[in-house]
């Protein structure tokens, strides 16, 4: 069995320090779902057409020969500071061994300074060799980049080996085989480096930081003495394996957070009769012991949302001029999300009430609606609504724009694909984004509490009116935060009222050099007060003048972010905030109008 070399990258001009690296996803998401949700994800992304392919994360316990095999011909070198030298002395070593198949594989070449043609894979460079590569797919969900480092912050060690198998022409196949660590930097001598590290193939020459795959036979040997899921006649796809995961918690909890992680994120891979090209299948063992992954029939939470989407898919395939055939739940409402200016359908929006039975192992996942985008069918968010009045009970929603804004929202996701934030995006492609998240909040409020159903609603509609603290902002013809205001346009004075929020000042923000001209941004800073711990602060927003008579439509005000003690926010629907706190919210709006903003207060 060949050695591999052990190459370890020193550094250069604009080269990320290790840590840096694994920092780049945030702590947004737990291990065990970032894990999941990125490396299902680049499966995702990497299937192959007219295939299901499969997904497996396998957790196991290496020892013997196999930590021999990693010790002696794999690991012949490595940093001071990774630790991995002390986890191969140990008698036994956790693993986990994540695979696909009916995947492509990492294919394309594997040198990252070798140009391609267009629409030329280059998974292999993406996924091996570079950090925050863009996703190998058009609209796809995953990002190859991030998804490696998600893997990378999996392990102790920070330490994976990489085996994959790939079609290089009519009935030829390839296997090749490297592993890699992202460790902290450290010094070896008078040389610094960046803590990336490969073991594979040091080509001739005298850069000595190059590193090629081990291929063919021997890439074979070392995989299958190694990983227990091997490749069988005319497989390709990709196995992974994570040395020394870590379990904060123990592996049972982060078994267990895993199998719930799959319904809450995967489950629209998994909807029985649906489309080949839609499913995935998907499984988890625990020392080859394979265990059950809740689905519909074990929980209510998970076929509603089954509904759901079957009704959007319905109404986005008629919309397109398709036959659609699928049945839809009656049950399930189903609204258009239309922005008004410019006129354009932003996307699809389904409800239905869910009577969730005690027991049911996703019952904290009702009253939320599931954002995803429109091809990729990944989940986003759950998006919670709590403070709306709710005359249903429990109920749930999945929303799905229509496929010629996928690119948007695809666009205004962070690196780990868990939030759409439209601050991040263009002008125009940021008053959709915004308007379809706010009107999806205005299509719930009135799911849960209809019209006919709440007419004597109005005087405790008045009564939140009367609690809220108003405040009319106004820009001027110089945007700097100093300019004095236009002539006849004066600002209106901040009037208070009692009120669990209070605003105390707001100010024109400077435009960015590279901010849209045309939006002008207010920075208002409110003060939360409560004899509670929490506030939820609700904006309402609109364009308009002294007595609050609208001049435009109100699509063109929206929330930029908000700004709290634990850091920025992104949701035009209000956020909480502890009592006492003082916070900013920034809300853009076309230059050269007013604005009419009332931020609402409640207990949370």
């Amino acid at each position: 069995m060949i050695n591999l070399d052990w190459i370890a990258k020193p550094f250069g001009p604009g080269d990320i320090a290790g840590d840096g690296t694994k920092k780049l996803l945030g702590t947004s998401v737990a291990t065990p779902s970032l894990l999941l949700r990125e490396t299902a994800q680049n499966s995702w992304d990497a299937r192959l057409v007219d295939e299901v392919p499969e997904y497996q994360m396998r957790f196991r316990r290496i020892g013997g020969e196999v930590i021999s095999v990693l010790r002696d011909h794999v690991f012949t070198g490595t940093s001071p500071s990774s630790g991995l030298a002390e986890v191969l002395r140990s008698p036994g070593v956790e693993a986990i061994e994540i695979h696909d198949r009916g995947t492509c594989g990492l294919d394309g070449p594997t040198n990252n300074d070798s140009q391609v043609g267009e629409g030329e894979p280059t998974n292999y460079r993406d996924f091996v060799l570079t950090v925050g590569a863009p996703r190998s797919r058009t609209l796809g969900g995953g990002t190859y980049g991030f998804g490696k480092a998600a893997a990378f912050r999996a392990s102790t060690c920070g330490t994976l080996v990489i085996w994959t198998r790939i079609l290089v022409g009519p009935g030829q196949f390839e296997e090749r085989l490297i592993a890699a660590a992202v460790n902290p930097n450290f010094q070896l001598g008078n040389r610094r480096y960046t803590g990336q590290q490969w073991w594979g193939v040091r080509p001739q020459g005298n850069d000595s930081s190059v590193v090629q795959p081990v291929r063919g036979a021997d890439a074979r040997a070392i995989g299958e003495a190694v990983f227990e899921r091997t490749f069988g006649p005319g497989e390709t796809g990709t196995s992974l394996l994570v040395l020394s995961p870590a379990y904060e918690d123990g592996r049972d909890s982060f078994v267990s957070e895993t199998r719930s992680a799959v319904p809450i994120n995967l489950w629209t891979k998994r909807l029985p009769n649906q489309a080949s090209s839609r499913r995935m299948n998907i499984s988890l063992t625990v020392d080859g012991e394979a265990i059950h992954i809740p689905d519909s029939h074990d929980s209510r939470v998970i076929a509603a949302k089954e509904s759901c989407l079957q009704a959007v898919r319905h109404a986005q395939a008629v919309g397109d001029g398709v036959e659609a055939s699928a049945e839809v739940d009656p049950s399930v409402t189903v609204e258009e999300i239309w922005c008004r200016s410019p006129r354009t359908l932003v996307g699809h929006l389904a409800v239905t009430p869910c009577a969730v039975p005690p027991g049911d192992p996703f019952k904290s996942h009702e009253n939320r609606v599931t954002l995803m985008r429109n091809q990729a069918e990944l989940v986003v968010e759950d998006r919670e609504y709590p403070n709306y009045r709710n005359m249903i009970g429990e109920w749930v929603g999945v929303f799905k724009p229509v496929r010629e804004l996928d690119s948007a929202f695809s666009a205004s996701e962070p690196p780990t694909h868990d939030s759409w934030n439209p601050n991040s995006l263009e002008s125009a492609h940021k008053r959709l984004v915004n308007t379809g998240l706010r009107r999806i909040g205005e299509e719930v409020r009135t799911f849960l509490a209809p019209a006919d159903a709440v007419e004597d609603e109005t005087q405790e509609s008045t009564s939140q009116l009367a609690t809220a603290l108003g405040v009319l902002a106004r820009p001027v013809a110089d945007r700097s935060a100093s300019a004095a205001p236009r002539p006849g346009r004066q600002s209106r004075d901040v009037k208070a009222r009692t009120s669990k929020v209070e605003v105390t000042g707001y100010e024109l923000v400077p435009p960015s050099d590279d901010g849209d001209p045309s939006t002008a941004v207010t920075r208002i800073t409110l003060l939360a007060r409560s004899d509670g711990d929490y506030v939820r602060v609700t904006p309402k927003l609109d364009i308009g003048i002294d007595g609050r008579n609208s001049l435009g439509d109100p699509d063109e005000v929206y929330i930029g972010s908000w700004t709290t003690s634990e850091g920025v926010k992104y949701d035009g629907d209000g956020i909480r905030v502890r009592s006492g706190e003082t916070f900013t919210v920034d809300v853009c709006y076309p230059d050269g109008v007013a604005i009419d903003c009332t931020f609402l207060g409640e207990d949370a």
